[in-house]
């Protein structure tokens, strides 16, 4: 969703889950996106960096779309991460995928994701569990009854999308991991929670935009020339989430972001991992949420017709492609998540996600997979323009 739109979208919601009277009352998490409007200081490692190499930037297509008469017509042009699903010739487009830990302390306290985790089973560290989670590790998925064969989760989303089965159409995010990066916050808070276990756990809360500021800044200059427009890098906290309003309006999981350098498009999508879990079971529901927006609207404001009241858009339109916001989890909406057992034996929980046909009423870029408008058969139709808002 549009970031400066949370508190019209969260409402009463956002305010309930932000009080902390019952330090285990149920929470609300939301995701969030930063569209590129930034540009990089000339003067910044990053620029000059890229003024020197010209690395090549993550190879993106573009497509132009004619929305359906029931969603208002017109024409719509943005950009999706990969090759475009209508050329011959298909082939695997792979992301170089950064995995950046960072080390949080919030008034003293540091949540590390680089050490092994009381809240869960065999206390692997949250860097491990997330490498090895099916964002990254091959599984077998079938969605809306078409075998998508065996591979990662936001492929197997893109080849359902495209009604790519059975083709050698593959977008691959290469995994590797970076240094641990340590950021300090003395605004903030930190809540005592009680793990599902029985250990003792905590919630960090920052600021969104001080957050993104220094998320920003380590692209630009620490970070500069290992990660660069060639790169995805993706950060990954421990249970820190993000607030806005003076920390009223709580809390952002994770979102994803991108800004211009050089000319060039570059994304980043910081995360939480939830092992508490103090939100939704299943490590990276939030993660896979954010990996399919960052490909299908890598700039954040890929344009679309006017949605909403679905999903996390409560009472409120929307108007572009984040193919997860309409089945976020926890809004009292349908949606069907996947549940996959790992080969470390911890259960992942994967967001289901909605197909572009969903939001233009278009097979213009391929028929969704099944005939259906979201990856595991929750939309079975496309959605209906808002207001009112919903779904066919």
């Amino acid at each position: 969703m549009k970031r400066l739109s949370l508190a019209l979208l969260c409402g009463a919601a956002c305010l309930a889950s932000a009080s902390v009277a019952s330090a285990q009352e149920p929470l609300k998490g939301y995701s969030a996106v930063v569209p590129a409007t930034r540009i990089a200081p000339e003067d910044s490692p990053t620029a000059q960096f890229h003024a020197l190499v010209s690395p090549a930037p993550i190879p993106r297509f573009s497509y132009t779309l004619q929305a359906s008469a029931a969603l208002g017509g017109g024409t719509f042009t943005g950009s999706i991460v990969g090759r475009n699903p209508l050329n011959h010739g298909k082939t695997t487009t792979t992301i170089p995928t950064q995995l950046v830990p960072l080390v949080i302390t919030i008034n003293g306290v540091t949540y590390d994701p680089t050490l092994p985790d009381a809240c869960v089973t065999g206390n692997p560290t949250d860097i491990s569990i997330i490498a090895n989670s099916p964002i990254f590790t091959n599984n077998a998925w079938t969605m809306n009854g078409q075998n998508m064969g065996t591979t990662q989760y936001i492929d197997a989303f893109q080849r359902a999308q495209f009604g790519l089965q059975g083709t050698p159409y593959h977008l691959i995010l290469q995994e590797s991991q970076l240094p641990a990066q340590a950021l300090t916050f003395n605004g903030g808070t930190n809540q005592p929670r009680t793990c599902s276990n029985g250990q003792a756990g905590s919630l960090g809360r920052v600021d969104f935009t001080t957050f993104d500021n220094a998320i920003q800044a380590l692209i630009m200059g620490p970070l500069a020339g290992t990660v660069n427009v060639g790169t995805f890098p993706i950060f990954l906290t421990r249970n820190v989430v993000l607030t806005e309003n003076g920390g009223t309006l709580c809390c952002i999981l994770g979102y994803h972001g991108a800004f211009f350098v050089m000319g060039q498009l570059q994304i980043y999508s910081p995360f939480s991992i939830d092992t508490g879990p103090f939100f939704i079971p299943g490590f990276v529901s939030a993660l896979s949420h954010e990996m399919g927006e960052a490909i299908n609207d890598p700039p954040g404001n890929n344009p679309t017709p006017s949605w909403g009241n679905i999903g996390q858009v409560v009472g409120a339109c929307q108007g572009n492609f984040e193919v997860g916001d309409p089945l976020s989890p926890g809004f009292g909406t349908p949606t069907n998540p996947f549940t996959v057992v790992g080969g470390n034996g911890l259960t992942y929980t994967l967001q289901e996600l909605a197909f572009y046909s969903w939001f233009y009423g278009s097979n213009g870029l391929g028929t969704g997979a099944g005939g259906r408008f979201s990856d595991n058969g929750t939309f079975k139709g496309d959605a209906i323009i808002c207001p009112p808002g919903g779904t066919n």
